[in-house]
């Protein structure tokens, strides 16, 4: 039974919440994600693995003036838990209903209809500009992109815009190792070595936990200490990409661990300039069969699990949707063709 997901009206409402209250809401919102997925066709594994990421930036920024944007989009929904839309929640996906994408008619939060993929960081770039000449330096603007949708050409204008504009933009790269499907590529290959190389995260993480203890300089300390930690890391190995482009690198850091996502998130608030900030996180994080199988679990069909999270039943439907006509159609195709 959910108790503290339905008393959340709007992001602010996190801030008088403990690190234990976050991550019982955490697991309200999953459970919340579950009932959806489970009666419709609807956007679940991706939505699964960013919850404690959504829940850690609307901790650390306000963003009823602080701007921020989904890539793709179908991870919106933990968003739209927590920014006035729980009530709303179970009409998701239905005729009249919660959008399954951004929707600025649905709420102020959702600031653009955005889809298949790669314009957050542009848009992000565009809004930090244009906040530039307005002379609006105390907001933010933060792009969300997974590492499925990094290699569009779009996002290598964004980053090479903005490495050449210098402002301030937070970019987030919420690499979960999966589009829709296992992601493959050059970029893909570059990014699973950098998220196998975790030897200094150790090293920094304890040292940053002895260092902010220390009375009157313990922030400031941890401060440095990551810049320095990761500014070699990028030079050495991790984010050099990303570094030769003009935007500063920070991470790799595990993504569903709350208090150290929003430490962070809180570390690189106030940095100038462009920054990436690498997270880690796993497609279906939370559920085990989306776990076990992130694929089928991206757009399941209706499904019944019983107390354990086991999956007992997929409820079939006869109506045959547009991918299996065209898939049909295809299939046919090269039965006739012997090339």
């Amino acid at each position: 039974m959910s108790n503290i997901l339905p008393t959340i009206e709007s992001p602010h409402d996190l801030q008088g919440l403990s690190p234990d209250d976050l991550e019982n809401l955490a697991t309200e919102m999953r459970q919340a994600l579950c009932e959806v997925a489970a009666s419709r066709t609807a956007h679940f594994a991706s939505n699964l693995g960013v919850v404690e990421l959504c829940l850690a930036l609307h901790r650390v920024f306000d963003f009823s003036k602080d701007r921020l944007i989904w890539d793709t989009g179908h991870q919106i929904y933990p968003h739209k838990l927590i920014t006035g839309r729980y009530k709303q929640f179970d009409t998701m996906r239905t005729r009249g209903g919660l959008m399954g994408f951004p929707n600025p008619l649905e709420s102020p939060y959702d600031l653009f209809m955005t889809g298949h993929a790669g314009c957050s960081v542009s848009a992000a770039l565009g809004l930090a500009s244009g906040d530039s000449l307005r002379g609006q330096d105390d907001r933010h603007s933060v792009a969300v992109i997974g590492d499925g949708a990094l290699p569009s050409g779009i996002v290598f204008e964004a980053l090479n815009n903005a490495g050449f504009l210098k402002k301030r933009l937070i970019i987030i790269l919420n690499d979960n190792r999966m589009s829709i499907c296992p992601r493959v590529g050059a970029l893909a290959e570059y990014l699973d070595v950098v998220r196998l190389n975790p030897w200094y995260r150790g090293l920094r993480d304890k040292a940053g936990d002895l260092i902010k203890g220390v009375p009157m300089v313990g922030e400031s300390m941890e401060r440095m200490l990551v810049n320095v930690k990761d500014s070699l890391k990028a030079t050495l190995h991790g984010g050099m990409l990303f570094e030769a482009l003009g935007v500063r690198y920070f991470g790799p850091v595990e993504g569903h661990t709350l208090p150290n996502l929003i430490r962070y998130l809180e570390l690189v608030k106030d940095e100038e300039g462009p920054i990436l900030l690498h997270v880690l996180t796993e497609k279906g994080h939370g559920f085990k069969p989306a776990e076990d199988d992130p694929v089928f679990f991206h757009t399941p069909a209706p499904f019944e699990c019983d107390d354990d999270d086991c999956i007992v039943s997929v409820k079939k439907s006869s109506v045959r949707v547009f991918t299996d006509v065209a898939s049909s159609a295809i299939a046919d195709c090269m039965e006739k063709d012997d090339r």
